[in-house]
C-alpha cells in the first residue's frame, strides 16, 4: 500500500495547500518590509516557521498510512510534529514599528509620511488580495469537511471500516475505526511509546489488507465531484481567486 500523502481530492483545486500559503506569507512579508522603508522603520519578524503538521490535505486524512513512519515515529509526524519544535519567541513591534505595521483608526503619520490603512501589513494583503479574502474560501473548506464526514458514513466505507477493525482486534487491538486508534489518548505524548509504534505498525497493514483507505478515497472523490458540480459557479470564481492571488504573491520580488 502506498501513503495516502501523494492522493489527490477534486477540491484541493479550491483549497490553498500549505505550500500556497507560505508563497503568500512570503510576499506579504516582503512587501510589508518594503512598505515600512518608506517610514525609516524597520522590525525583525524573525525567520519563517518551518513546515508542519501533514505532508498534504491527505497524508493523514484516512489515519497512517507510512509503513516506514509507523516503524519509526507511529502516530507521530516526525520532523514535522509540532510538539517536538516550541514555538520560538518573537518580539512583537512597539512604538513606530507597530503604528506603521498595523496602522491606526486615525489620520496618522509617522516621520512625515501618512500611515495606510491597517498600516504596511494591510497594504500588503491589499496587493495580493485585492477586495477578498486571503487563504481558501469558507465555501471550500465547508465542501471539504462536509465530503469527510459524509463518506465516512457511506456503506462501502463502513463495512471497509468493519473489515479493519476485525484484523485489529485478531493483534489484540480493539477499535472501532482508522481515527478513532489516531486518538488514543496513549499516543498523544512528545514522543512514540513501544506500544505506539507496535499498534501503528499493525494499523498500517491492516489497511493494506482491507485496502481501507482505498476504498474510503475513491468514495471520497466521487462524492466531492458531485459537490463541485452542484456549486460549479461559485467554486469557479473561488478557483479564479485562487488563482489571481498566487500569481501575484510569485510576482513579489
Amino acid at each position: 500500500m502506498r501513503p495516502s500523502v501523494g492522493l489527490r481530492l477534486p477540491l484541493q483545486d479550491y483549497l490553498y495547500s500549505d505550500a500556497d500559503l507560505r508563497t503568500v506569507k512570503r510576499a506579504m512579508r516582503t512587501l510589508t518590509e518594503k512598505c515600512m522603508r518608506r517610514y525609516k522603520v524597520t522590525h525583525d519578524f524573525g525567520p519563517p516557521a518551518p513546515a508542519m503538521g501533514p505532508r498534504s490535505i491527505t497524508d493523514r486524512r484516512y489515519g497512517l498510512t507510512d509503513a516506514r513512519m509507523a516503524r519509526t515515529t507511529g502516530y507521530h509526524l516526525g520532523d514535522r510534529d509540532p510538539r517536538t519544535h516550541p514555538v520560538p519567541e518573537r518580539t512583537p513591534p512597539t512604538g513606530k514599528a507597530l503604528t506603521v505595521i498595523a496602522g491606526t483608526d486615525e489620520r496618522t503619520e509617522v516621520n512625515g509620511v501618512r500611515v495606510p490603512a491597517r498600516g504596511c501589513a494591510g497594504e500588503a494583503e491589499r496587493e495580493i488580495v485585492g477586495s477578498g479574502r486571503l487563504g481558501s474560501s469558507d465555501l471550500a473548506q465547508d465542501l471539504n469537511g462536509e465530503s469527510f464526514t459524509a463518506t465516512k458514513a457511506d456503506p462501502r466505507v463502513v463495512k471497509a471500516f468493519r473489515a479493519w477493525s476485525r484484523c485489529m482486534k485478531e493483534r489484540d487491538y480493539a477499535y472501532p475505526d482508522p481515527m478513532a486508534v489516531m486518538n488514543d489518548k496513549r499516543f498523544q505524548g512528545n514522543t512514540p511509546a513501544p506500544l505506539e509504534i507496535e499498534v501503528a505498525t499493525a494499523d498500517v497493514a491492516c489497511k493494506a489488507r482491507t485496502d481501507v483507505t482505498g476504498i474510503w478515497y475513491r468514495a471520497e472523490v466521487a462524492y466531492q465531484k458531485t459537490l463541485i458540480a452542484r456549486n460549479e459557479k461559485a467554486l469557479a470564481a473561488v478557483r479564479e481567486q485562487k488563482r489571481d492571488q498566487l500569481a501575484a504573491a510569485r510576482a513579489v520580488d
